[in-house]
């Protein structure tokens, strides 16, 4: 098996200093059974430097390339190492220092045994500790297949891939292992466990949003952190108050964003202090898997909202599989979807729609994998 790994990386990625290759998946990677090749991935930003200058102390090569076409970049980062189109490729996140290999070589040997283009994992399981597997002659047609200026599909392809069974070959891993409690206890206290995919602004939840919004709605981007989203908001709708218990942050926020109908206040999802029934909608974007009382929250969003208003709520899904419980430190609770709407319901709201988040993409609700976002309104 002709074999490389292509590791999706940015600067922000870097530990500061720290270059021990046992806090990102390097170490791992060196121990497959497969892989002749690794080669970093990274936009061709002046930051990102840095990553060359990482790269090249861990005896790997490297590769600047397109910002937001991730599909070019993998391509071009595979064409540097001399990879052909049977060449199979495992893309990676330079972050997740706690990588299977073990599940990743397995994921490859399916590829070459089954004669197939990609292979996926089942829904319930943490793919963060996998790989995205497929030959590289894969990626390049669906480059061909995509339109050119859709980034969304292009920044993430492979639900692309998986979804276009008539052009290509997908095969499913069942047999994932589940890991002991200890490891799970190593990641969390690790300190290297980051939230880099799991929370702060998802510019794709936000634009997604902006179908259930009037312009005349006044709105609470609850949770709001530095407030781009808040700001895109405020773009389409009379008015956004951006809120977040943090001041720190709610200052940046001020300080970021000048829009004549946007404003920024330090609140409390448990005890908001704003009057009843003064917001047309609430957005709360991956927000109550931090707040101690998620009942309490929505029972506050529910008194903030006029009757009939609208709840637009994302939140991540718990994978049942390897662990049946968040990985990220700071997430208190993670959600399965039937007792997400339960909760929901129970706090005085009438569900109206409901949509999956599959590798960054809305879909269908039974296609969920990482997250859920639920459209309710208040009764």
């Amino acid at each position: 098996m002709n074999a490389i790994a292509v590791i999706q990386a940015n600067y922000t990625d870097l530990l500061g200093d720290d270059r021990d290759t046992s806090h990102y998946c390097l170490e791992s990677l060196r121990k497959s059974r497969h892989i002749d090749r690794i080669v970093i991935a990274a936009p061709d930003l002046p930051e990102n430097r840095a990553l060359v200058a990482a790269a090249e102390a861990w005896g790997v090569d490297c590769h600047l390339g397109s910002e937001f076409d991730v599909t070019a970049r993998i391509i071009d980062a595979a064409r540097v190492v001399g990879a052909a189109d049977d060449t199979v490729v495992a893309r990676v996140l330079l972050n997740r220092f706690f990588l299977d290999i073990d599940l990743v070589d397995r994921m490859m040997e399916l590829l070459e045994q089954s004669s197939s283009d990609f292979v996926i994992l089942p829904y319930d399981f943490n793919i963060n500790f996998a790989a995205d597997v497929m030959t590289l002659g894969c990626l390049r047609r669906a480059e061909e297949m995509m339109p050119p200026a859709d980034m969304s599909q292009r920044f993430r392809p492979w639900l692309f891939i998986e979804e276009h069974t008539e052009h290509f070959r997908v095969s499913c891993l069942h047999d994932v292992p589940t890991y002991p409690q200890e490891m799970l206890e190593h990641i969390r206290g690790s300190n290297l466990s980051r939230e880099r995919d799991c929370c702060g602004y998802k510019a794709f939840t936000y634009e997604f949003a902006l179908r259930f919004l009037e312009s005349t709605d006044i709105v609470l981007d609850l949770g709001c952190g530095v407030g781009d989203g808040s700001a895109l908001l405020a773009k389409n709708v009379a008015e956004v108050r951006g809120a977040d218990y943090d001041e720190e942050t709610v200052d940046d926020a001020r300080a970021r964003h000048d829009l004549s109908n946007l404003y920024f206040d330090v609140e409390n999802a448990h005890a908001l202090d704003y009057a009843d029934g003064v917001f047309d909608v609430v957005m709360s974007s991956h927000l109550m898997e931090h707040v101690a009382d998620d009942g309490l929250m929505l029972r506050n969003c529910w008194r903030v909202l006029r009757t009939g208003a609208r709840l637009i709520l994302e939140v991540p899904l718990l994978a049942e599989r390897p662990f049946a419980a968040p990985l990220i430190p700071s997430h208190l609770r993670e959600y399965r979807p039937a007792l997400l709407l339960d909760l929901i319901q129970g706090s005085g709201f009438g569900v109206e729609c409901k949509y999956g988040v599959n590798r960054g993409r809305h879909v269908d609700w039974d296609r969920a994998r990482e997250a859920a976002l639920v459209v309710a309104h208040k009764v």
